[in-house]
């Protein structure tokens, strides 16, 4: 998928240039490329261990909020608290939907809003012990969404393996989606190509587990 992605992206840079914001992130997709492809080179790439654990962290997390957010809902209701209702009334739908970073923040927000209104949620069963159990499946989520600061730290520390440099390129791309957003409105037919060029190829995805030549991956 990237391999087809960044070519996009280099042959349809200056209509990207429209959006400030958008051209930022492009800037940062090629080098984070670059960077994997030359720690990989040949050798070979297996990222389903990493990908399954992020994957079952995300849908135990997904499966117990609800047990979080029904009193939070009650609780705003009567409290008149518009801010903490709005947070609360996500859909599974929408929760669904988000990108890892985005998750892990929205979820944060939540859990930090049900600290706040502990005294309130006792009565609904939500007891320190029970919201800290319910915490550390955030907590266990949020530790397989790397965010690209760390990973270009450990990259100026030698320490970087395919697997981060792997997710450090991939939370790029998810930094550009949100900007390449406009591109519905004004220009339909690259943003089209854009989300083609997304949907292409999947990396890590070896049917058997065993690890995959990178050079046909990225």
């Amino acid at each position: 998928m990237t391999t087809v992605l960044v070519a996009f992206i280099a042959d349809n840079a200056g209509a990207i240039g429209a959006s400030e914001v958008a051209a930022a992130e492009v800037a940062d997709v090629a080098p984070a490329y670059q960077r994997l492809t030359a720690a990989v080179g040949a050798a070979p790439l297996n990222t389903k261990p990493t990908t399954e654990q992020a994957t079952t962290a995300r849908a135990a997390l997904l499966a117990e909020l609800p047990a979080l957010l029904g009193p939070l809902r009650s609780v705003a209701t009567k409290t008149a608290d518009t801010a903490l209702l709005a947070r609360a009334t996500l859909s599974k739908g929408q929760l669904r939907k988000m990108k890892p970073e985005e998750l892990r923040d929205v979820t944060k927000a939540l859990f930090d809003a049900a600290a706040a209104q502990a005294a309130a949620l006792v009565p609904y069963a939500l007891t320190a012990p029970v919201l800290a159990q319910l915490r550390a499946l955030h907590t266990a989520f949020a530790a397989t969404v790397r965010s690209t600061s760390v990973l270009i730290d450990q990259c100026s520390q030698g320490n970087e393996t395919t697997s981060d440099l792997l997710r450090e390129l991939m939370q790029q791309v998810y930094e550009l989606d949100k900007p390449m957003e406009v591109f519905r409105f004004l220009d339909p037919l690259l943003y089209s190509g854009y989300q083609r060029a997304r949907r292409v190829g999947s990396v890590g995805s070896g049917k058997s587990g065993a690890a995959v030549p990178a050079a046909a991956q990225v």
